[in-house]
């Protein structure tokens, strides 16, 4: 009987993995840094991260009203549960900081910390990355070489575009399990008309079984004549395969078309090309409508600034003026402290930015990369180490903005000390061991 249900259990293991690798597969990722744009306004874009910070700040003010809307002396579970967090961030702001200070920092700590969190959890629904509209990298690639044409120089640089080969959706879509992933790759030293002549030829290779004759000599140099065109041909005679238009005799090279951009030359047919049609499966990749907020390194410095400003705000607000004396000190050997120091205030800028993006940005990748290789597998354990790195990340934003913080007031409050204010009663942030362990964590 224990070899059954040993034998049951292992078909049942192969069967989900099956079912991941044939059915739930992801397509081959590509993977692209910045965050992608999905409307324009005016001159404000509209970026997918941005859609997304917008979606997470109204989920978090709902949640807010549905749980505060009738505060009792006797909370409900909801009630008890928003005590419950924001009683627990408190203790842990006044502990850090004492109750003075804790509860001038703790509306900023607390909404940094359940800002950053509520995003990096959000971003890990599996329509991240996955729902979006379709873009067009056969439009991309014309307009590029017609660019490159238009400025009269070769490409400085080896230039890669992948793409999915999809159906045209004509607007949202979603990104296929299984879906061929190609890539076109322009060298280094190519003109327009040598690019335009390599692209015909991976469009050939691409959507039928052509082969170029010379393709040791393709690698480095100029397609051969004969190889171009032969891949018009091939691609003609295909009728699901995409058709290259070449541009009148009448239209002269460089001269607008119809569909909003320039003819581009190809060196070997001493033509140009006008449009290239695609009535079967086109080049494309699924912009994601939502990504990760924080995947996008202009909200990690947007909340590295707000950080930075708030601490400047508590250090003057302590200390006055005065507050300058630790960063602009001519008494010998602190001057050249001083000038450690204020460049330590604005390192930390751009260490809590690459801190937070470079976690949630590789979580991201890896995510993705594990649904291709090997879903419903390597794929949940990832997932649950995501939600750890979410909390894990959004604690020491939090953490790190409230002892900066702290080392900002605690100056003033060793000035004082040193001036002699000793007398009365000392706020909880004066204790020695709150002193120690500020200097220590700062």
């Amino acid at each position: 009987m224990k070899a059954v249900y040993i034998a049951g259990g292992a078909i049942a293991v192969i069967a989900f993995l099956a079912v991941g690798l044939f059915i739930a597969q992801g397509p081959q990722p590509e993977i692209i840094v910045p965050a992608e744009k999905l409307w324009a306004i005016g001159p404000l874009n509209i970026t997918n991260t941005l859609l997304t910070s917008w979606i997470v700040l109204a989920l978090i003010v709902l949640i807010a009203w549905l749980c505060t809307r009738s505060i009792t002396l006797m909370p409900g579970s909801a009630q008890n549960f928003i005590e419950a967090v924001f009683g627990f961030l408190l203790g842990q702001v006044e502990e850090i900081a004492g109750e003075k200070n804790g509860r001038k920092f703790f509306m900023v700590i607390a909404t940094i910390f359940i800002w950053v969190i509520m995003n990096n959890w959000f971003g890990l629904f599996p329509f991240f990355n996955a729902v979006g509209k379709t873009e067009d990298v056969n439009h991309h690639i014309f307009e590029t070489i017609a660019e490159q044409d238009e400025a009269g120089t070769p490409f400085e640089d080896r230039d890669k575009q992948g793409a999915w080969l999809m159906e045209d959706s004509g607007g949202m879509t979603v990104a296929m399990p299984r879906t061929t992933a190609v890539e076109f790759e322009v060298e280094a030293g190519d003109t327009a008309g040598i690019a335009t002549d390599r692209y015909i030829i991976f469009l050939a290779e691409t959507f039928t079984d052509f082969e170029p004759h010379a393709a040791e000599g393709a690698e480095h140099g100029a397609p051969a004549k004969e190889d171009v065109e032969a891949a018009i041909a091939a691609l003609e005679a295909n009728p699901k395969a995409p058709k290259v238009h070449l541009a009148d005799a009448s239209h002269g090279e460089g001269e607008a078309h119809a569909g909003g951009h320039h003819a581009i030359p190809s060196e070997a047919l001493h033509a140009s090309v006008e449009s290239i049609e695609f009535p079967g499966k086109k080049l494309g990749l699924v912009i994601p409508f939502f990504r990760g907020t924080f995947s996008d390194v202009n909200n990690t410095l947007a909340m590295g600034i707000i950080a930075f400003l708030c601490i400047e705000f508590w250090g003057f607000q302590a200390l006055g003026p005065g507050y300058l004396k630790k960063f602009f000190n001519l008494n010998g050997i602190m001057s050249f402290v001083g000038i450690l120091e204020l460049l330590s205030e604005f390192i930390r800028v751009i260490s809590f930015c690459f801190r937070l993006f470079g976690n949630i940005f590789a979580g991201e990748v890896l995510v993705l990369m594990l649904t291709f290789l090997m879903p419903f597998l390597f794929v949940d354990v990832i997932y649950g180490l995501e939600l750890f790195v979410g909390f894990i990340q959004a604690s020491v934003f939090a953490l790190l903005t409230l002892v900066f913080a702290v080392g900002a007031v605690e100056h003033h409050g060793e000035e004082e000390h040193h001036d002699g204010h000793e007398g009365g009663e000392a706020d909880a942030h004066h204790t020695p061991a709150h002193q120690s362990g500020a200097v220590q964590a700062h």
